[in-house]
């Protein structure tokens, strides 16, 4: 366990530098598997992915969410856009259970993520709903956030402090 936890767990970081090239499709194939893997309430699957890598599409949402081309993404070569089933039992919760295990599975892949927040202002405003149609997303799913995926750009930082006594354990 304890080699699986140092490779999952003490490795993961939020990649903020970007190699520019692209994630292999066996890479992403097997992000793609764990997501499907996750755990869901009642096995509903709630969620619905859309996955960028063209440059020119990226710029865009980039400009529509900042103003800024390059920014948020860090210059990741792909971007995972996750969407929750609005009429789920457990929605936002089975999306976050997914894009986890596509930040764990991207960990064993020697990939680096970085959860996205900004896009949620471009899909889920009304505005841009040619966008969100054109990215093939069905109705009645919103946008929770999105995950920056690529080869980290020079070594991991150092691992943050975590908070301490955050656990009441009854028994």
């Amino acid at each position: 366990m304890d080699d699986l936890r140092k490779a999952l767990f003490e490795n993961r970081r939020s990649v903020r530098s970007f190699e520019s090239r692209q994630i292999s499709s066996t890479d992403l194939h097997d992000i793609c598997t764990a997501a499907q893997l996750a755990a869901s309430e009642m096995n509903e699957q709630a969620w619905f992915f859309v996955i960028i890598q063209k440059e020119e599409v990226l710029q865009e949402i980039a400009v529509l969410a900042t103003g800024i081309e390059e920014a948020p993404f860090y210059n990741a070569p792909t971007l995972v856009v996750a969407f929750a089933k609005d009429d789920a039992i457990a929605p936002v919760e089975d999306c976050v259970l997914a894009m986890s295990n596509m930040m764990y599975a991207a960990v064993l892949n020697d990939l680096g993520t970085c959860w996205i927040h900004a896009t949620k202002d471009v899909f889920n405003n009304p505005k841009y709903a040619a966008l969100k149609n054109a990215c093939g997303v069905p109705e009645g799913y919103t946008c929770i956030g999105s995950l920056a995926i690529g080869y980290p750009k020079g070594p991991l930082s150092e691992p943050k402090s975590r908070k301490q006594n955050v656990f009441s354990v009854i028994r």
